[in-house]
């Protein structure tokens, strides 16, 4: 039989706020038994961030917060990245691109104005200037693990001080394949009193290329957390409730899974920390493990290499930190998510340079 979510042609249905309604739920999709038992005691607490819309000026310093500006210790700058170690190679693809898209757009029947394909060529140029040199992160969040870590769904894992601060390079959109792209992205943990604090001013070179239609610059939310039980998804590289060859079990988890959407979905709170993620795409863990120790993935190739397989039987110890989605009051665009991961001994260790952030969408 299989499972008809309740909400299938509502909004996404909230993940259960404790672990007997996980039970509860999980009991409809007539799994056995003991699997059912299996996912309970695997599923992970986690804090879902649900945002709202603000002015920045009344969000205390060191406030969790969707967007806006960071809130920085004394002296220290706004966190950018240096030219990428690939960046001919990426500056020539764009300018391509920006000869090519000049060249379609005069073209007869073409879908845009030659208008419209003199912006987007000028689009693809300030990309290829930009990857050549030193240049500003996007400002996605932070988060105040003082006082996140008062809810039931904190991960203990975490630090119970200082706040977590995720900058990326949403101009380029960093991959997550390439161990190059590894400079697109920061994530910084901090344990400056919030007294002491600076809001740092957004820097020109974002604001000069953020308007109405694009921006890289987003809305300061505050973000509320409330504690939840997170399900692991079936792409999951410790997965072993069913063999997955179970295609009526399979079919039946993924069916009960679909009611909770995914973090690109609307009327839905799309920010997490901790848990396991949603992810848009497979394979997060095993690309994480595979290019955290210098392979590249954007080919098929290496899946297949002796050291990728040794590799990926590690890959189970990369876990969530954070997952940050769409949203319409920090205007962050749909479709796609971003996932903050790491692995277990680096959390322990606090080792949040080793951080990896990966863009997912569909």
């Amino acid at each position: 039989m299989r499972f008809i979510p309740k909400d299938s042609l509502d909004m996404p249905t909230p993940f259960p706020a404790s672990l007997d309604a996980l039970r509860q739920s999980l009991a409809e999709t007539e799994l056995p038994e003991t699997v059912v038992a299996h996912l309970v005691a695997q599923a992970r607490p986690a804090l879902v961030l649900a945002t709202s819309a603000a002015d920045e000026a009344a969000i205390p310093l060191g406030a969790t917060k969707i967007g806006g500006s960071p809130d920085l210790p004394p002296g220290m700058a706004w966190p950018t990245r240096p030219a990428y170690p690939d960046a001919a190679q990426r500056a020539q693809g764009h300018r391509q691109n920006a000869d090519r898209t000049l060249a379609d757009s005069k073209k007869k029947g073409s879908w845009m104005t030659p208008a419209q394909g003199k912006l987007f060529s000028e689009e693809y140029r300030r990309r290829a200037d930009a990857v050549e040199t030193a240049f500003p992160l996007s400002f996605l969040g932070q988060f105040n693990l003082a006082d996140l870590s008062t809810h039931a769904g904190f991960d203990a894992a975490l630090p119970n001080e200082g706040r977590l601060l995720v900058f990326y390079d949403f101009l380029e959109q960093a991959e997550s394949f390439s161990p190059a792209a590894s400079v697109g992205w920061r994530v910084l943990w901090d344990a400056t009193p919030a007294a002491a604090l600076v809001r740092a001013p957004v820097p020109e070179a974002l604001s000069s290329i953020s308007d109405e239609e694009w921006t890289c610059v987003f809305r300061a939310a505050p973000a509320s957390a409330q504690t939840v039980y997170t399900p692991i998804q079936t792409d999951d590289a410790s997965w072993d409730a069913f063999d997955l060859d179970d295609e009526e079990s399979c079919d039946a988890y993924e069916d009960w899974l679909e009611q909770f959407g995914t973090p690109d979905s609307e009327d839905r709170d799309n920010h997490q920390l901790g848990g396991f993620p949603q992810t848009i795409q497979s394979g997060m863990q095993e690309t994480c493990q595979l290019v955290a120790n210098g392979l590249y993935c954007g080919t098929s190739e290496v899946w297949q290499t002796e050291q990728a397989r040794k590799l990926m039987a590690s890959a189970h110890e990369w876990r969530l930190v954070l997952q940050i989605g769409a949203d319409p009051n920090a205007g962050i665009p749909q479709p796609g998510a971003y996932y903050v991961t790491m692995r277990e001994e680096d959390i322990a260790a606090r080792r949040f340079d080793r951080a990896r952030l990966t863009y997912q969408c569909d």
